[in-house]
């Protein structure tokens, strides 16, 4: 062969070769890709074969090739290596020599259906080492065509991937065993990163999802928990600073009544998986809340708090009645008394000096000195009254426990109330069981009045709002009203206004001023509304200990 001949021949392998590059047949290995396209046309022409040789002989990759009816015709080194075959060993023999019984039918049979199609092949096989030993083998086969379109051979990579299956398979059984615990767990529980992307929930905050009407519960409880969650989240994961035991009101619009939490949260690292961030060692931290649900400890707690409210109310009130009655009792004494000295003084007057009192006279005495016995003697028995500290209250509060202990009496009633407390209502100095006792005894007035005969509507509604250095609190019933000429009158002791008998002294709405006025706050009775009873109650945010000494 001539030289001119030896160039032509390597310039034609190398269009060829280039061709084959340039539009591999479908399927093909990367490896097999890679190999040959470093393939290089010098001034000389193409590369020696023996380099293509060399490369895939030592190739990581097992790699056969066999004739159409899978007799192998070639292995390489790695083949060698995985299988335990020798060359001189397996070469004509059939490829199915390595195949293992487990290996089920259909996938060799969707193998051959491929490759008749001329088509590549992919899959997992079980395959049988010469010792008998088992392995999997991610097994690639492409068909190599000949010039005329047929195929001519079939090309094989296979690489040992049970190791990687194993480890696979841990990590899958991990997680799985992971997601059973937390999804077994009788908590909600998430993994939120800094994004507020959710990376790890269980059951119970999916059921919380779905009870939410798709709102995400974490953004109600990170907000809830925005004071014990630092700014700088990953100083507080490198720090571990995590928090326990918080109780969170969990409120959404589809609740129809809020739930309670308690919360627990720890900072945890997750590696970043980016690939750009592959050479670096970045964490991003991640918080890991478990709430487990409190509703049912706090509805018992508020239960027994409203009991032990509902008997110290009822004790106060009962003091209270008690010295307003005793108080009414020694006013009422008071007048005929003062009558009878009055008129024992202008006898006196006219009767001429050195006269002894006459029988009239003597009895008058006898009753002015028998009520003044009396009258020292009901002062004696008022009940002392226990003076409360000074401290902040939130109305809001006060009247939510007055309605919880009115609630059975307003079942039974059958009344509505509407309550429409301001939102950000400003906190008042004051007495806080005292002023739970003032509203109880609206309320319980408010209720009496819906009670009356002929009243069809039966509803209350109670307004809390913010006025100039004060609070408004407002209460209207659906009653028969009050009269203005009685809007006075019904505060005095022993004053009743009702069509029906009550069981009372008529002291609620004395008790109520007196209260008001122990405060520094006003109480009246709106003469323009005529749909019931409408009482406006202000009470100054800045009372004093000073003021309240006045008053007492």
């Amino acid at each position: 062969m001539t030289k001119n001949n030896s160039t032509h021949s390597k310039e034609k392998m190398a269009v060829a070769l280039g061709e084959f590059m340039a539009s591999p047949p479908k399927g093909i290995p990367v490896e097999v890709i890679e190999a040959f396209g470093h393939t290089v046309k010098t001034d000389d022409g193409i590369l020696p074969p023996r380099v293509f040789i060399e490369a895939v002989e030592q190739s990581s990759i097992a790699i056969s090739i066999s004739d159409l009816e899978a007799g192998i015709l070639y292995v390489n080194a790695a083949f060698e290596k995985l299988t335990g075959y020798q060359a001189k060993d397996i070469v004509g023999k059939n490829q199915s020599i390595l195949s293992y019984k487990t290996t089920p039918v259909e996938i060799y049979k969707n193998l051959w259906d491929q490759l008749q199609a001329q088509q590549s092949w992919n899959g997992v096989l079980i395959n049988k080492r010469k010792d008998g030993g088992r392995y999997l083998a991610d097994l690639t086969v492409a068909p190599v065509l000949g010039g005329d379109g047929q195929t001519s051979y079939y090309l094989a990579l296979h690489r040992d991937v049970t190791e990687v299956h194993e480890l696979e398979g841990k990590v899958r059984n991990q997680k799985v065993l992971i997601e059973s615990v937390v999804d077994a767990a009788p908590v909600v529980m998430f993994l939120v990163n800094n994004d507020g992307r959710i990376v790890l929930d269980n059951h119970d905050y999916k059921k919380l999802i779905s009870e939410s009407n798709e709102e995400e519960p974490a953004n109600i409880f990170l907000q809830a928990l925005a004071e014990v969650i630092e700014a700088d989240r990953q100083l507080a994961c490198n720090q571990r600073k995590g928090f326990i035991n918080r109780e969170v009101k969990f409120s959404c619009q589809a609740a129809i009544e809020p739930r309670w939490f308690s919360c627990s949260g720890v900072w945890v690292n997750e590696k970043n998986m980016a690939t750009e961030e592959y050479f670096i060692d970045v964490d991003e931290s991640c918080l890991l809340l478990v709430a487990s649900d409190i509703t049912q400890q706090k509805r018992q707690q508020n239960q027994i708090k409203t009991n032990a409210l509902r008997a110290l109310l009822a004790e106060q009130q009962l003091v209270h009645g008690m010295r307003e009655t005793l108080s009414g009792a020694i006013y009422q004494l008071q007048a005929p008394l003062n009558m009878a000295s009055a008129v024992v003084a202008m006898m006196e007057r006219r009767q001429p000096v050195g006269d002894l009192p006459n029988s009239f006279q003597s009895a008058l005495l006898n009753v002015i000195k028998s009520g003044e016995e009396v009258l020292e003697y009901l002062q004696h028995s008022l009940p002392s009254e226990e003076k409360e500290a000074i401290a902040p209250v939130n109305m809001n509060e006060v009247i939510k426990d007055v309605i919880d202990l009115s609630i059975h009496r307003l079942l039974e009633k059958s009344v509505l109330v509407d309550w429409d407390p301001e939102p950000e209502l400003d906190n008042i100095s004051g007495r806080c069981y005292a002023l739970r006792t003032l509203f109880k005894q609206l309320l319980d007035n408010a209720i009496d009045a819906i009670d009356e005969p002929g009243c069809q509507q039966r509803e209350i509604c109670i307004q809390t709002r913010n006025i100039d250095n004060a609070i408004e609190v407002i209460i209207r019933d659906t009653g028969p009203g009050i009269a203005n000429n009685k809007r006075h009158s019904v505060f005095e002791p022993f004053f009743s206004n009702w069509k029906q008998a009550k069981g009372r002294p008529g002291m609620g709405l004395t008790i109520a001023m007196d209260m008001v006025q122990k405060h520094n706050g006003t109480l009246d009775i709106d003469p323009h509304y005529h749909a019931g009873c409408s009482i406006h109650i202000r009470l100054p945010t800045n009372f004093s200990e000073a003021s309240a000494k006045e008053n007492y």
